[in-house]
C-alpha cells in the first residue's frame, strides 16, 4: 500500500477517534443532564404531594376548632351572656375539648377583654386580653368570620399556640367581645419533625400574609416571624398559583432548598415542605461520579485501542477495504434509523418526515378518487409567553395535552397528526371537504380551550388555539401537496389576524 494512503488511513483514524470520543462523552453528558432533572423532577414532585397532605391535616385541625368556636359564638349571640347560659357553654365546649387533641383549649373575653369562660384552667385576676392583636382586630372591624392570628404565648399556661378567633356581637350588633380557639404550636412541630426530610429540611405552616404559624425547624427568630417579602408568597398572593414548586435560598438560614407548596382553600394558610437542593441531590452526583469515572475508563480503553490501530496501519494495509466497508455500514445504520424514526419523540404525533410523506401519499389518494383533502393546521396561541412564565418543562406538558386532543379527533384510521414544527400541529383529513374538516378544527379548537390551562400572558387567560383550513380536490383546485399547506398557513395567519382562539378557512377552498 502507497504511504500517502497509509496517511490519509491513519488521519482518518484520528478524526473518528475524536468523533466518537466526543459523541460518547456528550451522550453521557445528556444522561447524567436527564438523571439529574429526573432527580429533581422527583423531589420536587415528593414536596408538592407532601406539602398536599399537610395542607388538608392542617385545614382539618384549624376546621374542628373553627366548628366549635362557631358553636360557641352562635349561642352566646342568641342566648345572651348569663351565668347559666356560659355554664352551659362551658360543660359542652369541655366535652368537645375531649376529641380536640391539638386544641389547647376555648376561651370567651367580654368588651373590654375580661374572661367570660375558659377551658384551659382558671386565669389569674389580671388576666386582659384587650392588647392582643386579634382583641383589636375584632374591636375595630365588623368582621364575623374568623381570624387566624400570629403565634402568641399564651397567658394562662405559658405555651406557644396559634389563635383562631371569632368576634361577639350583642343584640345590636356592637362589638361584645371575642371567642378564642388556641391550637398547640409544638404538636404540629413534633408531627412535623417526624417526617425524615434530612438534617437542612423543613416544614412550615404559613398564613396567606407571610406570617409563620409553626415550623419543624425553630429559626433564630424563634416562633412568630414573618416571610412576606419571599419570593414564594410573592408567587402565591401576586401570581394565583395555589399550588407548586419553586427552588431558591431560604430566607431564615440561607440554604437553598427544593420547596414544595399548597394552599388552602378553606383557610388562608399554605404548607411548604422542603429539602436542602445538596442533600437531595447529593444521591444523583454520587451516581453522576460513577458514570464519569466509568465513562472516562471506557475513553482510555477505546483511545489506547484506536492508538494501536493507527500504528497498525502503516503494517496493514488491509485495514483500509475494512475501515471503508465499516463506514458504509455505520452510514446505511444511519440511513435506515433516520427512515425508522417517524415520530415526535415530546408529543407522539408523526414528525415532519413523515407528515410529509403521508401528506404525499393522501394526495395521490384522494386525486385518483376525485375525493376532497383537507388540511388543518394548528397553532397555539402566545406560546412564548406562556413558555417565558411557566417554563419549557410546562410547555412541554401542555403540547401533550394539545396532542391528545388532536389524536382524539383524528378518528379515521386515513387521518394522521403530526408537529409541524415548535408549537404547530397538523392535520391530514382524506376525503374532507371543507364543511367537515372545519367542523372537526373547532371541536379541537373547544377542547384545548376547555382545557383551561392557565396562560397569564395570553388575553383569553388560558392556552388557546388558532386553526388554519385548507380543503380541495387534487389535480383540480391544488396541483401539489405544497399547495395545500400554503393554503392552510395563509388561513391561520387570517386567524391570528382576527384575535386568535379561532379557526379560519381559505378562501380558496371547496
Amino acid at each position: 500500500m502507497h504511504t500517502s494512503k497509509i496517511g490519509h488511513l491513519r488521519r482518518l483514524v484520528a478524526i473518528m477517534t475524536l468523533v466518537v470520543g466526543v459523541a460518547f462523552l456528550l451522550l453521557t453528558y445528556l444522561q447524567v443532564d436527564w438523571d439529574r432533572r429526573e432527580a429533581l423532577r422527583q423531589h420536587i414532585d415528593d414536596m408538592q404531594n407532601l406539602s398536599t397532605a399537610l395542607t388538608r391535616q392542617a385545614e382539618s385541625t384549624i376546621r374542628d376548632a373553627h366548628t366549635v368556636a362557631i358553636g360557641i359564638q352562635r349561642k352566646l349571640e342568641m342566648s345572651g351572656y348569663g351565668a347559666e347560659n356560659l355554664h352551659e357553654v362551658l360543660e359542652v365546649s369541655r366535652a368537645q375539648l375531649v376529641t380536640l387533641r391539638d386544641v389547647e383549649g376555648f376561651t370567651v373575653v367580654d368588651a373590654e377583654g375580661r374572661p367570660l369562660l375558659t377551658t384551659i384552667q382558671e386565669p389569674s385576676a389580671a388576666y386582659n386580653a384587650s392588647d392582643r392583636d386579634y382583641f383589636t382586630f375584632h374591636h375595630v372591624t365588623k368582621n364575623h368570620g374568623l381570624l387566624i392570628g400570629a403565634p402568641i404565648q399564651s397567658r394562662i399556661t405559658g405555651q406557644w399556640v396559634i389563635p383562631l378567633s371569632l368576634r361577639l356581637n350583642d343584640a345590636n350588633g356592637e362589638f361584645a367581645g371575642v371567642v378564642l380557639a388556641t391550637l398547640y404550636i409544638q404538636r404540629f412541630v413534633d408531627f412535623y419533625q417526624t417526617i425524615d426530610l434530612g438534617s437542612e429540611g423543613v416544614i412550615g405552616l404559613v398564613n396567606r400574609d407571610g406570617t409563620n404559624l409553626a415550623r419543624s425547624r425553630l429559626a433564630d427568630q424563634g416562633y412568630a416571624f414573618s416571610v412576606s417579602r419571599s419570593p414564594l408568597l410573592r408567587i402565591i398572593n401576586e401570581d394565583g398559583v395555589m399550588r407548586g414548586s419553586i427552588v431558591l435560598k431560604a430566607m431564615t438560614d440561607d440554604v437553598r432548598r427544593i420547596y414544595g407548596f399548597d394552599t388552602s382553600a378553606e383557610y388562608p394558610i399554605l404548607v411548604t415542605a422542603a429539602v436542602s437542593e445538596e442533600q437531595a441531590m447529593q444521591p444523583w452526583r454520587n451516581r453522576a461520579l460513577q458514570t464519569w469515572a466509568l465513562t472516562g475508563s471506557v475513553l482510555i480503553i477505546f483511545m489506547s485501542m484506536a492508538w494501536m490501530m493507527w500504528r497498525a496501519l502503516g503494517r496493514q494495509g488491509r485495514m483500509e477495504a475494512r475501515l471503508q466497508a465499516m463506514h458504509r455500514s455505520l452510514t446505511s445504520a444511519n440511513h435506515a434509523l433516520e427512515i425508522i424514526a417517524g415520530e415526535d419523540a415530546l408529543t407522539g404525533l408523526a414528525n415532519r418526515r413523515r407528515l410529509d410523506e403521508m401528506l404525499q401519499a393522501a394526495f395521490s389518494s384522494t386525486a385518483a378518487q376525485g375525493q376532497s383533502l383537507s388540511f388543518v393546521l394548528l397553532d397555539v396561541d402566545y406560546f412564548k409567553r406562556f413558555n417565558d412564565q411557566h417554563g419549557h418543562p410546562a410547555g412541554d406538558e401542555a403540547l401533550k395535552q394539545v396532542a391528545a386532543v388532536l389524536k382524539r379527533h383524528a378518528k379515521r384510521s386515513a387521518d394522521t397528526t403530526a408537529r409541524y414544527g415548535g408549537e404547530e400541529l397538523a392535520l391530514i383529513l382524506p376525503g374532507a371537504e371543507r364543511a367537515a374538516a372545519m367542523a372537526v378544527a373547532e371541536a379541537i379548537r373547544a377542547d384545548v380551550e376547555a382545557l383551561a390551562i392557565a396562560n397569564q400572558g395570553s388575553p383569553y387567560g388560558a392556552l388557546t388555539l388558532s386553526i388554519g383550513v385548507a380543503s380541495g380536490i387534487p389535480g383540480h383546485d391544488m396541483q401539489a401537496p405544497a399547495d395545500l399547506i400554503t393554503a392552510a398557513d395563509i388561513a391561520l395567519y387570517a386567524a391570528k389576524g382576527a384575535g386568535r382562539n379561532r379557526v379560519a378557512c381559505d378562501e380558496n377552498s371547496d
